[in-house]
């Protein structure tokens, strides 16, 4: 069970803050949910069933392994296991698993993607370019709250690392 003021990795939503334990405010629904806050969107609380299992949720990854992943985008280049293809059926369950490494090795293999067709003059799938921004959102966005860092710089520095041929 998660603190309150804890950070978790909630579903395809991304870093979230459990405001709340209690039963949320809505006629008809009992037991104890967390009442999660998007870090990245303050439009609205999210209510989350304490012992569900439906939507994945964990705790957010620790500093240290911040700088593996940041270290691991850094050397890509040289990272067989990074730039191997993935096949779209891949491309769900790393989203879907919310594990930083598979997320990471998702945005390298969808910018390999993106710089051959950009080679062939040719733009990216619609399709192969929801996913990218869906995994970036997340993988990026776990990191700039573990690192104290502003979304947008990590963003820019990932990017670097991971869009290189």
């Amino acid at each position: 069970m998660f603190e309150i003021e804890s950070k978790v990795v909630y579903g395809v939503v991304g870093v979230c803050e459990v405001k709340d334990i209690s039963t949320p405010p809505i006629k008809g629904i009992s037991g104890q949910y967390y009442f999660l806050q998007p870090v990245y969107d303050d439009k609205g609380i999210i209510y989350s069933p304490v012992n569900s299992g439906k939507v994945m949720m964990r705790g957010i990854i620790t500093e240290k392994e911040a700088d593996k992943l940041i270290q691991a985008a850094r050397n890509c280049k040289k990272d067989d296991r990074l730039n191997e293809k993935l096949s779209p059926l891949q491309y769900d369950e790393a989203i879907k698993s919310q594990e930083p490494m598979k997320l990471l090795h998702l945005v390298r293999c969808l910018y390999n993607i993106k710089n051959e067709r950009a080679k062939e003059l040719r733009k990216m799938k619609s399709a192969d370019g929801r996913m990218l921004q869906a995994a970036r959102k997340l993988l990026y966005g776990e990191l700039a709250v573990v690192l104290g860092l502003d979304y947008s710089e990590v963003c820019s520095q990932m990017d670097e690392f991971l869009g290189q041929n």
